[in-house]
């Protein structure tokens, strides 16, 4: 790696539609049970109905949440379901969320609802006997349900709601969560992380809000920086830099994330996501939602710098597999793509097929997308 690029960014508003999501499940909410309920889907009340979709983890590495927020990114109300900390146990991880998780909600007009962690087992599974672990963890099916309820009646925007749900009920939130993890370490008899810096990271929280909001982007800029010099084992990178960009909305938000790649071709700067497959002629479908839902943020940047010089820039998704022959560069026509596609039949299965005739769809219908689809060998 020869540089870390550092770009900011400016969005506007977002718009965008999604080819890949299929169809959502729909539950009523007097039925809805967070535990049970599907990734993502549909909530149906006499008031309405309203996109759900839930993470396992408050970290946004973990489990595919933003592939899950992608299905759900075509219907007019949007929620998601985030733990406020999630503790594995002494010899697993401890996650907390994070503001910028926050911002990226709110410039995506999405819901939170905040949810806690109030009972687990121990892990029994043989490669973790004599380990502190927990698994099979139960989120609080009161609290998320009365967010859900609260959302229904609720007039104003996500970003609104979430202002005031982080400002007022974060902390209690997280209390009670570290109240139930006490409670789960003595009736499973696993010990769990010392919440000490927890509870004073709490109670920082508590007298300064806007502390924990600077501290948290402090932590990702960090993070952010680390990770553009890491080499993930399933990436197939096409050459450029891996790059730090910082997005900034009319509506304060900013936040920092790593984008695979950033080079220039022929004069103009692209913004890559990656995700290749080792074993198969496409990454995953949940793999392919990941790096599309980063690229309706990066799509919608509506001015993008470098060193507060204006770039010409446009975004795309570059998938790489084994076995494939020749290249598409989406969007194309139909006949290009069904040419791609003969041209590799032995390799691709049916489902990667129509993956591909949609992904051409959503290029074709969000503007400065495009995609780029070879094998991993080339």
């Amino acid at each position: 790696m020869t540089e870390t690029f550092h770009l900011h960014g400016f969005i506007r508003d977002v718009r965008y539609k999604t080819f890949l999501s299929g169809e959502l499940p729909n539950t009523s909410a007097d039925l809805f049970d967070i535990n049970v309920a599907p990734p993502s889907g549909i909530i149906q009340a006499e008031s309405g109905q309203v996109a759900y979709s839930k993470w396992v983890s408050p970290k946004r590495t973990r489990s595919y949440p933003f592939a899950r927020l992608y299905n759900t990114f075509n219907a007019p109300s949007r929620l998601t379901i985030i733990p406020v900390i999630k503790d594995e146990g002494l010899d697993g991880d401890m996650d907390c969320i994070q503001y910028d998780t926050i911002s990226w909600m709110n410039l995506l007009n999405i819901y939170v609802v905040l949810g806690f962690y109030d009972d687990a087992v121990a892990s029994r599974r043989p490669a973790q006997v004599g380990k502190q672990k927990l698994t099979s963890q139960r989120l609080n099916t009161e609290g998320v349900s009365r967010q859900i309820e609260e959302i229904f009646r609720y007039k104003q925007s996500a970003l609104h709601w979430n202002r005031s749900l982080m400002e007022e009920r974060f902390v209690s939130t997280f209390r009670q969560a570290l109240s139930a993890y006490e409670e789960i370490s003595k009736k499973r008899g696993v010990a769990i992380h010392s919440q000490t810096m927890a509870l004073n990271r709490c109670e920082r929280i508590a007298t300064d809000y806007a502390e924990f909001r600077e501290g948290s982007r402090r932590r990702a800029t960090s993070a952010a920086v680390r990770e553009t010099g890491v080499s993930h084992r399933y990436e197939w990178l096409t050459g450029g830099d891996k790059c730090l960009l910082t997005v900034e909305n009319y509506l304060g938000g900013q936040y920092h994330l790593t984008v695979d790649e950033v080079f220039q071709e022929e004069g103009r700067w692209i913004i890559q996501e990656s995700k290749n497959s080792k074993d198969s002629a496409l990454p995953s479908l949940e793999d392919i939602k990941d790096g599309l839902f980063k690229l309706i943020l990066y799509s919608n940047i509506h001015t993008l710098s470098l060193n507060d010089q204006a770039l010409d820039f446009t975004t795309r998704l570059c998938l790489t597999g084994t076995k494939l022959t020749g290249k598409l560069s989406l969007p194309a026509t139909d006949e290009t793509v069904k040419s791609f596609i003969e041209s590799n039949a032995p390799v691709l299965k049916t489902k990667q097929r129509e993956t591909l005739c949609k992904l051409n769809l959503e290029t074709q219908n969000n503007s400065n997308l495009t995609a780029v689809v070879s094998g991993n060998t080339q």
